[in-house]
C-alpha cells in the first residue's frame, strides 16, 4: 500500500545515508484478558479465547489449513461461536498439555498479526529525488512486502529540512521492505556518485591503471545521522581496543560494499587484468588494490610500510573500507582501477568518548569483552551516536577520530558498552 501525506513541501535534504529508528507497539494482551479456563470430565479441560473478528481468517489459514495444522499438532478439539459482537469464541478441549500447546499456536498468531514496527529512513535532496523518480519500484517494494510506505516531506526550508520515508507493518514486512529500499538507494547513491568522483581535482580517467599518490583527498565515510536521537546503524568491522576501532555504516552503504568487492574479486582474479594493473613500484602511502587471504577476496588498501628485499619482501596493509591490517607478498598488490574509487572508503575510525583502561593499557580480558558486546566483524547492528569533540585553549581537538556513544540493541534491553565495560571492572569513565 503506498500513501501519499499531502502538504506544500519542498525537497531538501541534508545528511548522507539511510538512518534507521526502530519502535515496537503491542497492542494486545490475550492471554490475561481474553482467556478462560475451565474443568470438564476425565481430566480434560476447556480453555476459550476470544479471537478479533479481523483476525479468525488469520487463524483459519487458507482453506483452513492453519487450524487444521493446529488441532493435528496440539491433539485438541477447537470449535468457534461468534457469540460476541467484537470477538469469535474458540473453545479448546483436551488434555491440559494439548490445550496449552493449542492456546499458545493461536496466541502466538494473534500476537504476531499485532505487533506494529515502524521504520524512518532519512535520505538527502539529490537520492531522494532519483529515489522519487523510481516510483515503479517503490510500488513493486510495496506490493512485494506488504508493508505501507509513507513519504513525509519535511515543510521547513531550513538547514535542517529533509525527506523522511515512514515504513510500516509486520517486523518481517517491514524488514523486507527496509532490505529492497536499501538496495533501490544503493544503486541511487553509486550512479550519483561516479559521475561525481574527481581525484586532486581531475576527473578520474575511465579504465586506465592510477598510481595513487595522488589520492590523498578522496573522501572517507563519516557518520551523519539524520534522526533526532543522533543515532545511526552501523557494523563494527575492527578493533584495537575501546578507543580505537572501526566502523562501517549499515543500510545502503554495506549494500554498495558488498557490490564492490565482489566486482573487485571478480576483476582482478582474472590473470589478464591483474598483469595490466600490476604496479612498477609500491610506496608508502599508496591506494592499492589488494587481496585479504582470509577470505581471498580483493578490497582497497593504503600501503603502511615496505619492509625486507626480493623473495622476503613484505608490503603491509591498511584496508580502507575495514580497519583491518595484514603483511601480503606484491604479487597480491594491484594498482587501484579507478571504477573502484566510485564510493568513499568505509572504514570509519571511532573511540568510546566517555571510558579509558583501568591501568596504563587496556588488558587482554577488557579487550576479549569489547569484542564480543560490539560483535567485532560479525555483521550484526549497533547503535552509534557521534559525540561533539571537546575543545583545548578554544580549538578543537583532532578530527581524525569519531568519539561515539555505542549502544547493543540487540537484547531485552538496551546496552550502553562504556557503561558496561565499567560495571565489569574493564573501564573506568573519564
Amino acid at each position: 500500500m503506498l500513501k501519499w501525506i499531502k502538504k506544500p513541501y519542498v525537497i531538501i535534504g541534508v545528511g548522507v545515508g539511510v538512518g534507521v529508528v526502530t519502535c515496537v507497539i503491542k497492542v494486545l494482551r490475550w492471554q490475561n484478558t481474553n482467556s478462560q479456563i475451565s474443568t470438564t470430565t476425565n481430566d480434560k479441560i476447556s480453555r476459550i479465547i476470544k479471537i478479533p473478528k479481523g483476525l479468525v481468517g488469520h487463524v483459519l489459514g487458507r482453506g483452513g489449513q492453519t487450524i487444521k495444522s493446529i488441532r493435528e499438532k496440539s491433539k485438541a478439539r477447537i470449535n468457534f461461536s461468534d457469540s460476541e459482537n467484537e470477538f469469535t469464541i474458540a473453545t479448546i478441549t483436551g488434555f491440559p498439555e494439548s490445550v496449552e500447546e493449542a492456546a499458545d499456536l493461536i496466541n502466538e498468531i494473534i500476537l504476531n498479526r499485532h505487533t506494529c514496527i515502524t521504520k524512518e529512513i532519512f535520505l538527502n535532496e539529490t537520492i531522494t529525488d532519483s529515489v522519487w523518480k523510481n516510483i515503479s519500484s517503490i510500488r513493486q517494494i510495496c506490493d512485494l512486502s506488504r508493508a505501507k510506505i509513507i513519504f513525509d516531506f519535511n515543510p521547513s526550508k531550513g538547514k535542517d529540512s529533509q525527506v523522511k520515508i515512514v515504513i510500516k507493518g509486520k517486523k518481517e514486512e517491514v524488514d523486507a521492505a527496509v532490505e529492497l529500499v536499501d538496495e533501490l538507494v544503493a544503486q541511487v547513491e553509486v550512479n550519483t556518485t561516479s559521475k561525481q568522483t574527481h581525484v586532486a581535482g581531475r576527473a578520474l580517467p575511465e579504465n586506465l591503471p592510477l598510481h595513487t599518490h595522488a589520492l590523498q583527498n578522496l573522501p572517507v565515510e563519516k557518520l551523519t545521522p539524520c534522526n533526532s536521537d543522533g543515532y545511526q546503524e552501523v557494523y563494527v568491522s575492527a578493533i584495537v581496543n575501546p578507543n580505537k576501532f572501526w566502523v562501517q555504516i549499515a543500510g545502503s552503504k554495506s549494500i554498495q560494499l558488498d557490490k564492490l568487492a565482489t566486482e573487485m574479486t571478480e576483476f582482478y582474479n582474472e590473470g589478464k587484468n591483474k598483469e595490466k594493473f600490476r604496479p612498477n613500484y609500491i610506496n608508502v602511502g599508496d591506494v592499492v588494490a589488494a587481496i585479504f587471504e582470509v577470505d581471498n577476496s580483493w578490497y582497497r588498501a593504503q600501503v603502511v610500510e615496505v619492509s625486507g628485499e626480493g623473495n622476503d619482501k613484505k608490503i603491509s596493509l591498511f584496508y580502507l573500507d575495514f580497519g583491518d591490517s595484514a603483511d601480503v607478498s606484491p604479487d597480491l598488490v594491484c594498482l587501484i582501477k579507478p571504477d573502484f574509487l566510485s564510493i568513499p572508503f568505509q572504514a570509519i575510525e571511532c573511540s568510546l568518548y566517555d571510558v579509558a583502561p583501568i591501568g596504563e593499557e587496556w588488558t587482554e580480558e577488557a579487550l576479549d569483552e569489547f569484542e564480543k558486546m560490539a560483535y567485532v566483524a560479525r555483521w550484526k547492528i549497533v547503535m552509534a551516536k557521534p559525540i561533539q569533540k571537546p575543545t583545548q585553549n578554544g580549538e578543537k581537538l583532532d578530527n581524525s577520530i569519531q568519539l561515539v556513544q555505542v549502544i547493543d540493541t540487540n537484547t531485552d534491553r538496551n546496552i550502553d558498552i562504556s557503561e558496561e565495560l565499567v560495571v565489569r571492572g574493564f573501564a573506568k569513565f573519564v
